[in-house]
């Protein structure tokens, strides 16, 4: 991504490969709890955007309880089908609402109390149009967290995509250390 042009070519990956990511060692490594347990409390209106078969998601819809909620957004509908499966057999899916979307448009949200977008980003085609979404969904003052995995997106990268998160309308609070990633936690202004 050049500083004028934020539309790019995307490789997302196939959600047969996001075992890889969903796995014991990484809930030990980056702890759902440690990284949004002091942000996320019960009955909040969550969305994980790019949430694949829910290594995140299962674990905010455990946050927000019985009285939250979590979308969950994937353009890949088998990732989609995975985490409803999973959903179901943790007793979530009451909780955990999944929608489908567009590689080049995330689609209309709920309002939303706080927002993830963990290790997607750099997939999105047109990160200054994400980024706009996602500020109409996020409510004023809330939060929402932006990690990046080192070893595929540069500093310099990761700092225009929140560049372009606070041309949209969020600022920045702060920038977490987070095991193998960059990540920053973003206030919808």
């Amino acid at each position: 991504m050049n500083s004028t042009d934020t539309s790019r070519e995307i490789h997302v990956m196939s959600w047969r490969k996001q075992w890889t990511l969903n796995n014991p060692v990484r809930g030990m490594l980056q702890s759902p709890n440690k990284m949004f347990g002091h942000l996320v409390e019960p009955g909040m209106q969550v969305v994980d955007t790019g949430c694949g078969t829910g290594f995140f998601s299962l674990a905010l819809a455990r946050m927000v309880g019985r009285t939250g909620t979590v979308t969950a957004v994937d353009l890949q509908a088998e990732a989609l089908e995975v985490l409803q499966d999973k959903a179901r057999q943790a007793g979530l899916n009451h909780i955990i609402k999944t929608r489908h979307c567009e590689a080049h448009d995330i689609g209309d949200l709920p309002k939303a109390d706080f927002a993830l977008a963990a290790y997607m980003v750099h997939e999105v085609p047109d990160v200054t149009r994400y980024f706009e979404r996602m500020a109409a969904c996020v409510k004023q003052h809330c939060l929402m967290v932006v990690v990046e995995p080192k070893f595929h997106v540069s500093t310099a990268d990761f700092q225009k995509e929140i560049d372009v998160a606070i041309k949209a309308g969020f600022e920045l609070e702060a920038l977490p250390a987070i095991f193998m990633s960059r990540a920053a936690v973003l206030t919808k202004n």
